[in-house]
């Protein structure tokens, strides 16, 4: 019989599409995939070790596979992903019962490594290829692998190494892939999307990636994620080709991190809040419509209270479509974990509530101009007569969505589309739109 395995992905969209190829790389092997834990001879947990709250979560899940297995299923654990890059040693010393652990640099050989642990003659596999899974025909394709920042909060350069560019060619045929699986929305992703292809010398990577990318027949979207806020990379070619090409969706999401010039030093960001501004600026001027996105840090260390109000007003003024705020984390092998001036964590929590609070109260002046309008949207599923779906300024799993209010169509019509839906806007609720088929 037949191994079969399960397969539990942790952490962001990166992590996701290493799974994919983990998943691929496996069941071309002859190893089959099952939903149930209970039914499953290996589990493999691709972990997350950027910030404490997500090696615990990954800790957590190592652990509830751990004690299934003391009730007889899994046989086999395999624990993979950025957890293991800098914590190999007392890894193994403090989880001896997982049976394989294998960096994001070793993932490649998940298939050779199990069959040594398995004793299994599994059949090697080059598969360039990958399943996508969790949306049906939304795919995220990874362009790089590590960053070449130096952003004093981060240790993603010290758990993923530096900035490396895939090669055109190689993401051609893996969207080309993707796109003959039925996938329409292609989301772009990177540690730093903007930076693609400087590592390799190629002048405006990104713009010369895309111009192949929105040739390949059956991508009607394009989505960008993770650009860095800079002046010199979102350069006027990039930014035409964003307003003029079809296919790739006027949503730029563009963490800023902070605005304060005095907390931006201290992040290393080098962008200053007149670049970032001023690119702002550009970008709603330039791009009729854009839709923008940003990830805020409070409770960075030295940020005074003027810093907080400074950014606090950064919100107001921009009113971003999409904003997400993390508390920051004090991570060892990050350079601000030296700094003097940390905060308190009564006062990250209570400057975290405030921007998410004014965000919120945001959300009626931001939303209310979609209210009448028509737009394409693509479909994630349909649940008891209402179809959930996203327009080209709602990203899945970080922004809100459009329901479709579906009751005087047919039953048979709900088994999905395959095509972009018109959608008309009719009314808001917290983050999410609902709207009817036009």
């Amino acid at each position: 019989m037949a191994l079969r395995f399960n397969l539990i992905s942790l952490g962001c969209p990166k992590n996701q599409v290493d799974s994919e190829v983990m998943f691929t790389r496996l069941k071309t092997s002859g190893v089959e995939f099952t939903y149930n834990l209970d039914d499953c001879d290996v589990c493999v947990i691709n972990t997350c070790g950027f910030i404490e709250a997500a090696r615990k979560e990954s800790i957590d899940a190592i652990m509830e596979v751990i004690q299934k297995r003391e009730e007889g299923r899994p046989k086999y654990i395999v624990v993979t992903g950025c957890l293991v890059n800098n914590n190999l040693k007392s890894l193994k010393d403090e989880l001896p019962e997982v049976d394989l652990f294998l960096s994001t640099f070793d993932e490649d050989k998940i298939v050779s490594e199990l069959g040594i642990v398995t004793n299994k003659n599994l059949k090697s596999c080059e598969n360039e290829g990958r399943e996508h899974f969790n949306l049906k025909r939304t795919a995220y394709i990874k362009i790089s692998e590590g960053c070449d920042r130096t952003c004093s909060f981060c240790t993603i350069p010290s758990i993923r190494g530096s900035y490396k560019s895939r090669s055109v060619d190689e993401i051609k045929r893996e969207a080309a892939g993707l796109a003959q699986a039925g996938v329409k929305e292609l989301i772009v992703i990177s540690q730093d999307t903007s930076y693609y292809g400087l590592d390799l010398n190629i002048k405006n990577g990104l713009y010369k990636l895309l111009k192949e990318l929105v040739k390949i027949k059956g991508i009607d979207w394009i989505r960008l994620l993770y650009l860095y806020p800079s002046k010199r990379l979102f350069n006027g070619g990039l930014i035409n080709l964003m307003k003029n090409e079809e296919k790739i969706l006027k949503y730029i999401d563009m963490p800023v991190q902070h605005i304060s010039g005095n907390v931006l030093k201290l992040m290393k960001r080098g962008e200053t809040k007149k670049d970032i501004i001023e690119l702002i600026q550009k970008l709603k001027n330039d791009i009729q419509d854009v839709a923008l996105r940003t990830s805020l840090i409070t409770g960075f260390p030295g940020e005074t209270d003027k810093d907080f109000e400074e950014l606090l007003g950064f919100i107001k003024d921009v009113k971003f479509d999409n904003l997400g705020v993390f508390k920051y984390s004090d991570e060892r092998g990050a350079d601000s974990f030296k700094y003097r001036g940390k905060i308190r964590a009564g006062i990250r929590n209570e400057r975290y509530k405030i921007l998410m609070e004014t965000q919120r109260n945001l959300l009626p002046e931001i939303l209310s101009k979609h209210i009448g309008r028509t737009y394409n949207a693509i479909v994630d599923g349909t649940f008891n007569r209402t179809v959930k779906a996203r327009t080209g300024f709602q990203s899945p799993d970080i922004d809100g969505c459009t329901y479709l209010y579906l009751e005087d169509i047919e039953d048979e019509s709900l088994q999905g589309y395959d095509d972009l839906v018109p959608v008309n806007i009719l009314k808001f609720k917290d983050y999410d739109l609902y709207a009817n088929c036009k």
